[in-house]
């Protein structure tokens, strides 16, 4: 029951915000022109489905890449991170070697 209030409350503000919004002229002008274009790029869509079917697919391929170019830059990182990583543990174990003959060297004397 509170879930269904809090979503009746959200929708309320936004249309109550959206109405408030909307007495700013070139706020009206906006939302006409954007609701315009919306509308014929529908009507556009519903004329012709199958240029509707070609754009969401052109859309999904460019999407698609980036993603996979998002990945293979996050790999190099994590490979790039790995090897630092590598190098400053065979540091710490030389150090830690020299230290160690450092102590036996003492304790021989």
């Amino acid at each position: 029951m509170a879930e269904n209030k809090l979503i009746t409350g959200i929708v309320t503000g936004a249309l109550i915000g959206g109405a408030i919004v909307l007495f700013d002229k070139n706020t009206r002008q906006y939302v006409m022109s954007k609701s315009k274009g919306a509308g014929n790029c529908c009507r556009n869509y519903i004329e012709q489905p199958s240029e509707a079917i070609h754009d969401l697919r052109l859309s999904y391929e460019s999407f698609s890449k980036k993603l996979n170019n998002g990945i293979d830059e996050i790999l190099v990182l994590l490979k790039k991170a790995e090897d630092a990583l590598n190098k400053i543990g065979e540091m710490d174990e030389k150090v830690n070697n020299k230290l160690e003959s450092v102590d036996n060297s003492k304790e021989a004397s």
